[in-house]
């Protein structure tokens, strides 16, 4: 007996067919794997084929009643080009408008399909089939169902009754057979992710600051301390190379796509996600996404009242490295649960000084009143010691006060790396005690392999002592684990002026200059190389904003007017004498000006009495600048180096 069902309707394009009444993509008779909100923005994007479809309209036909990312939609938007193979610029399906939204571009037909009827047929062997179609999700579904009862009762049994039993039968199979399926996926929902993951290849990864949907004051704060805290401890994962917090910062607040950025941070996945704060609470909401393919692999929702944000931070850290890995080591596992302090209020105190010591340059000063008071509260807060050592070893010159507060942090716990990696800064400059530097670098990289901190400085170290192969291959380490710092970019510039490889040098300074055209320090480098190649054009446009940024009579205009009539050595001239009239004279920076010139007395004589005042930073590359190297024959330059202990 046949009974009778409507017309089926579907849309056809290119070798795919899609059936919007059961939310299912065909390509040529194979089911496509698409999640079913996919399907639902594949739907409507093909029945407005060639209408440009605004990103708003389109969430908001999907997503209706539910908040959701803006991108959401740019990720599900990836997976659907991947599922009807569209790779490269050409728009083959689905056509983006930058920033404003995407169009169905491909020629769509409308087909109309007769059903096969519902068939229930009686056989000589009392064998029962019912035939039916149905409704699949995104796994293999049969869409054939045969019952066999071959019993003397169901023999006996009149049609009517078949049909109605086997209906049954079939109804109930069925709902066997989904329960089951739900029973196994979900009992083995948590190792199927550890394995997935951990078989997806991800080896580096980058925690962008959740954003912020209040405007709270201290939201940029908390937003980058919930990452700074995951970084923190996913850093202790030895097989993961993390991102630091200073290469993140620059996202807080910043409506960029996560894949984007983190395709700017070279990892092969990103953590992004929104912060919200209402009525004493806090809800994080997290996903991890493939920044290859879009590919949501893992997401959560955390909610926690905010006196509970340890608490929030434990929930996190271990539902994403659960997912991530199944066989961590012990001290890896309890990286995972460490807490810098146990009082709520001095944690609150850091995360504000994180964020501007974070975003180093004018801001990285805000940051110390903030590690001050978080210290007041908890005296055992080992992080906030560090931090406020890094910011004062850091200030230019020698530090009593920074000394103390690292011996602090390290007494508390010997386990901060970058603690140590400061305190090897310390060694380094205020000190010149090049083995004990050693020493706490190697140390430091012991602890965190991942530490561009830690690799920054022994490329600095390697290249004071001018073993320069070894300085490049360490910063460029530096600068794989933290890909935009502007000090890492321009330090490697400075590297190859150290090895007279002045081209490269200036490429690596302008790299930190295309992110920020006004990082001084790259200037600086410029400044020296430029006059190192002989380039005194280039020399000349870079002097306005370094030497005489604090004299606005000195303008450009001038200088080449000075430059017209003495050349550089006239301006130089002219610099040492505004240094002359200064009080707080720098004895460096005289010595750097007379050797500009050729004057070598003058030059040795300055050097002399910036190593007897132990001035910090260029003192300390005097073996290996350029600029000294008319001097090397001297005695006296070399009685110079064995001072600072870079004697041969």
């Amino acid at each position: 007996m046949a009974m009778p069902q409507r017309s089926r309707h579907f849309y056809e394009f290119g070798p795919f067919r899609l059936d919007a009444d059961k939310h299912r993509l065909l390509r040529e008779g194979e089911l496509v794997h698409l999640s079913p909100k996919a399907v639902e923005k594949l739907i409507v994007l093909v029945k407005n084929a060639g209408k440009l479809l605004e990103r708003d309209v389109l969430m908001q036909a999907v997503w209706a009643d539910t908040f959701v990312e803006d991108a959401n939609l740019t990720v599900a938007i990836s997976h659907m080009r991947k599922a009807l193979g569209q790779n490269g610029e050409a728009a083959e399906y689905i056509e983006t408008i930058p920033r404003i939204g995407y169009r169905f571009v491909a020629e769509v037909r409308e087909a109309y399909e007769e059903p096969r009827p519902l068939i229930i047929e009686k056989h000589t062997q009392s064998r029962t089939v019912i035939e039916e179609e149905l409704l699949p999700d995104h796994h293999s579904v049969t869409e054939a169902i045969v019952v066999r009862d071959t019993s003397s009762l169901a023999r006996m049994l009149p049609i009517a009754i078949n049909r109605r039993l086997a209906l049954i039968s079939t109804g109930a199979i069925l709902i066997l057979a989904i329960g089951s399926f739900l029973y196994f996926r979900r009992g083995n929902e948590r190792n199927a992710a550890a394995i997935n993951l951990a078989a997806s290849g991800i080896r580096s990864i980058a925690v962008l600051p959740p954003k912020a949907l209040s405007n709270e004051s201290e939201n940029p704060a908390l937003s980058l301390g919930i990452a700074d805290a995951l970084i923190a401890r996913l850093g202790g994962i030895h097989k993961l190379a993390v991102r630091p917090t200073s290469a993140v910062v620059r996202y807080v607040g910043l409506n960029q796509d996560s894949l984007t950025a983190g395709r700017a941070l070279g990892v092969d996945a990103v953590i992004d996600g929104t912060l919200q704060r209402d009525q004493g609470r806090m809800r994080v909401r997290l996903r991890l996404l493939g920044v290859s393919d879009g590919q949501q692999l893992w997401a959560g929702t955390f909610d926690e009242a905010d006196a509970d944000i340890f608490k929030l931070q434990d929930s996190i850290s271990q539902q994403l490295t659960s997912a991530l890995y199944s066989d961590l080591s012990q001290n890896e596992k309890e990286s995972l649960s460490k807490q810098q302090t146990a009082n709520a209020e001095a944690y609150a105190l850091y995360l504000q000084g994180n964020y501007f010591w974070n975003k180093r340059g004018d801001e990285a000063g805000k940051s110390i009143e903030y590690f001050r008071k978080a210290i007041e509260l908890d005296p055992n807060f080992a992080q906030a010691y560090a931090s406020l050592a890094a910011v004062d070893a850091t200030g230019g010159i020698p530090s009593p006060e920074a000394e103390a507060l690292i011996d602090k942090a390290l007494r508390l716990d010997d386990s901060l790396a970058e603690a140590h990696a400061t305190l090897a800064f310390i060694k380094m400059f205020h000190h010149w005690d090049w083995a004990a530097a050693e020493t706490e670098l190697n140390r430091a990289i012991e602890l965190d392999p991942n530490s561009s901190v830690a690799h920054h400085w022994k490329g600095t170290y390697l290249s004071i002592h001018g073993r320069l192969d070894e300085a490049k291959a360490e910063m460029h380490r530096a600068l794989e684990l933290d890909p935009l710092s502007l000090n890492i970019m321009a330090d490697i510039g400075q590297l190859h002026y150290f090895a007279h490889e002045y081209d490269q040098a200036i490429e690596y300074c302008n790299k930190a200059l295309a992110l920020d055209p006004e990082f001084r320090v790259a200037h600086w480098y410029l400044l020296d190389i430029y006059w190192a190649k002989g380039a005194d054009e280039a020399v000349l446009n870079e002097l306005p904003s370094l030497e005489f940024r604090d004299s606005p009579a000195e303008t450009k205009q001038h200088l080449s007017q000075i430059f017209e009539r003495g050349g550089l050595r006239e301006i130089v001239a002219q610099q040492i004498a505004l240094q002359a009239r200064d009080k707080a004279i720098s004895p460096i920076n005289m010595a750097r000006l007379y050797s500009r010139i050729g004057d070598k007395e003058h030059a040795v004589f300055w050097l002399d009495r910036a190593v007897s005042e132990q001035r910090m930073f260029l003192t300390a590359y005097t073996g290996v600048d350029p600029l000294y190297d008319p001097l090397r024959t001297d005695p006296r330059f070399k009685s110079i180096l064995n001072r600072i202990g870079l004697g041969t």
